[in-house]
């Protein structure tokens, strides 16, 4: 059974797991995208770089230095409210509610960052979901001040060994995820241009998994080798499947190709 005076110190656990999950899950999901065994995240590589290319900044370096300053952003905050959770679990309260402010400023300035690029792109939906999380972001710094114990006897750490070490883990996150967004860059931006294989799933039907970072050049391109492929065949239809079929972060478009016998 839960005692009553250890709710705040539960509630303020809580909070410091929670922001420290949340972004060390947004750093992993920068660093792997896509659907994969056990993970099905956003392609956040390809949704950055159609971004900028809808307002006419094509360069692929443009978008991705984008993603690895939010990257940069998160890896702070990831690190601040992990040394704030690992200063509660050791009851050193000044530096809990140190790290955990650093992480609640950095979290709010992400947030912002994203807030902005919504309307410049015009993304309704994701302005939606990030001014929410703004202000969960600083509810949550609210609870956790106000659900503050103190303690007798403790012993704050150094601030200058924090700083060192905080800044030593979070710019190890920021070069690895940077690394893993430029690496993209190079291995996967083919795949705007590159046609897909068309897999044949019975008679006369082909299924094409389009990759969403590919545009209109993929699907032309597609369509005219497939035909190079199959001289002997005429497309008849090609249909999408039905929308709640589809897989709803993979961040793909699934199409059939029918097609007959020419005479």
């Amino acid at each position: 059974m839960i005692r009553k005076h250890n709710i705040p110190l539960l509630v303020r656990h809580a909070i410091l797991a929670y922001w420290t999950i949340f972004w060390l899950f947004n750093l992993v999901d920068k660093l792997i995208g896509g659907a994969h065994f056990l993970w099905v995240g956003r392609d956040r590589f390809a949704q950055f770089q159609k971004y900028f290319e809808s307002v006419g900044l094509d360069s692929p370096n443009i978008a991705n230095s984008a993603l690895a300053f939010a990257g940069a952003l998160e890896a702070f905050a990831c690190v601040c409210f992990a040394a704030a959770w690992f200063s509660e679990i050791q009851s050193n309260r000044i530096p809990a509610r140190r790290w955990s402010f650093y992480g609640t400023l950095l979290t709010l300035g992400t947030f912002t960052f994203f807030s902005i690029g919504d309307h410049w792109f015009g993304d309704r939906f994701e302005l939606l979901e990030h001014t929410l999380f703004w202000f969960i972001s600083l509810a949550s710094w609210l609870i956790f001040v106000r659900m503050e114990v103190t303690a007798d006897g403790e012993t704050p750490t150094k601030p200058r060994l924090q700083v060192g070490w905080t800044a030593a883990i979070a710019s190890i996150l920021v070069l690895v995820t940077a690394t893993a967004i430029f690496r993209h860059n190079t291995s996967d931006f083919h795949l705007r241009t590159d046609a897909v294989a068309a897999e044949p799933v019975g008679e006369h039907l082909y299924k094409v998994a389009f990759p969403f970072l590919g545009g209109s050049t993929v699907f032309e391109n597609t369509l005219a080798t497939f035909k190079a492929e199959h001289p002997q065949e005429a497309i008849q239809h090609i249909y999408t499947v039905p929308k709640p079929l589809r897989l709803k972060k993979a961040d793909a478009l699934i199409f059939y190709i029918i097609t007959e016998d020419k005479p």
